[in-house]
């Protein structure tokens, strides 16, 4: 049996994260309008609703790490005309659909959506939720140093009830090499005006794997954010990718730290959450006992998609702002990313789609098998018709010989240690990326 060591330097190589089945790169046949909206009213069911993203692209800041899509400016000038085009696409879709869709959930993602005033956010969380349902969630990504009283007493408001911050590390050295300055006495004071107003889910984005990190400055970090107490915490791997993302060339490449280094912050990392009572609930994931995902896991109601781990979903997600990303269960989309065609599609009285993908058969049957593998640690394997399933079964005999899941009849489970190489378990069913005619760069999987 190999080490640990031995396993990662043998399975560590670039793969997909899997927020989606298909990835993005291989998306092909992008339906047109009607067929997206046969797809839309084919999945709709008014009890269930539809779970709606919202994409805010602005921020005040350049974060050096950051691979979302964003425009750096100051000029809130463009809130107002911003606002005007969700709104719009937003009518669009209750034109083309012929009814206004019951909301199950709202989510705002950037970029940064405290970026907009409490008024502008306001306006726009209550046009799109006139018909929300009674299980209605609200949530929303904050930036601790633009997030304003007035934003969390609008939230509140709203019925918004989760929020996640974005951490990523607290070392004042690690955040000079990412241009990201924000104290842990920012963010306390901040935690602490969320909670008086009622919201009690919280989540803190970490990153290990940043410039200038190290096994003091992670213990540190965790170290303050037990103090805070966050509900949830992601704990996400630096994907360093300059080529193909050109602020993070502002990264000096040497400060970097090494493959193994990485991997000892993250078990430095774990261990020190585990121990102060948060549980590992997925990929990169931890949960405390009470809040949703926990409940989730434990109830077997865990769900992935582009947002990451969720606790319950519509069969449809709904994107709206530049960028953002549909899914309704029968196809994908994503919306134009450049702001000014986004804009002038819309005007135009056009949805604003620029590619998507249209599930086959075969995409069905290997999506329900990552998602269970994602989520559950386990799947059953019930048609061996699957796309070059010889091979697949070839790949999971190693795994099993390597100690990382264990096979039986036609049942798959993840071993402890095995939860390490879920992705790479994961990759053996992409027929997709087994078929790849150009090379796609990934981040690695471990």
């Amino acid at each position: 049996m190999n080490t640990i060591n031995e396993l990662i330097e043998k399975y560590n190589r670039p793969g997909p994260r899997y927020t989606s089945y298909p990835p993005v790169p291989y998306w092909q046949g992008t339906p047109d309008e009607v067929t997206w909206i046969n797809h839309l009213n084919t999945s709709y069911d008014p009890e269930k609703g539809i779970d709606l993203y919202v994409h805010v692209p602005f921020c005040e800041s350049l974060c050096y790490y950051c691979g979302c899509s964003r425009i750096i400016t100051k000029d809130h000038s463009v809130e107002k005309r911003y606002l005007a085009m969700v709104i719009k696409e937003w009518a669009l879709y209750e034109e083309r659909l012929g009814f206004t869709p019951n909301i199950n959930s709202l989510h705002f993602g950037g970029g940064t959506p405290t970026f907009l005033s409490a008024a502008h956010l306001d306006l726009l969380i209550k046009t799109l939720t006139k018909n929300k349902l009674p299980q209605f969630i609200g949530s929303i990504e904050i930036d601790p140093r633009t997030c304003q009283t007035d934003h969390l007493d609008v939230l509140a408001k709203n019925g918004i009830t989760r929020v996640s911050l974005g951490i990523q590390d607290f070392d004042p050295i690690v955040q000079e090499a990412i241009h990201r300055h924000q104290s842990p006495e920012m963010v306390k004071l901040l935690v602490e005006k969320i909670r008086e107003r009622g919201i009690n889910s919280i989540n803190f984005d970490l990153i290990y794997g940043l410039p200038k990190q190290s096994l003091n400055s992670i213990s540190g970090t965790i170290e303050t954010v037990i103090k805070l107490n966050p509900e949830l915490i992601a704990f996400y791997s630096y994907a360093h990718l300059p080529e193909k993302i050109k602020n993070q060339r502002l990264i000096n490449d040497s400060d970097l730290p090494s493959p193994k280094l990485k991997r000892e912050l993250y078990e430095l990392g774990k261990k020190l959450l585990q121990e102060n009572g948060y549980h590992d609930v997925g990929m990169d994931h931890f949960a405390k006992p009470g809040s949703y995902l926990y409940q989730a896991k434990k109830e077997d109601n865990l769900h992935r998609n582009f947002m990451g781990y969720v606790d319950k979903k519509s069969p449809i997600l709904l994107g709206l702002g530049p960028t953002s990303i549909s899914d309704s269960s029968l196809s994908f989309i994503q919306n134009i990313k450049d702001v000014k065609s986004y804009e002038d599609k819309v005007n135009a009285n056009q949805l604003p789609i620029q590619k998507g993908h249209v599930h086959s058969k075969n995409d069905l049957m290997v999506q329900d098998i990552i998602l269970e593998l994602m989520c559950r640690n386990e799947t059953t394997l019930n048609d061996t018709s699957l796309p070059y399933w010889d091979d697949v079964f070839k790949e999971l005999k190693d795994f099993e010989a390597d100690g990382i899941l264990e096979l039986e009849h036609n049942k798959l489970k993840l071993s402890e240690l095995g939860k390490v190489f879920v992705r790479n378990v994961a990759m053996s069913f992409d027929f997709h990326l087994r078929e790849q005619r150009t090379a796609v760069k990934f981040s690695q999987t471990i």
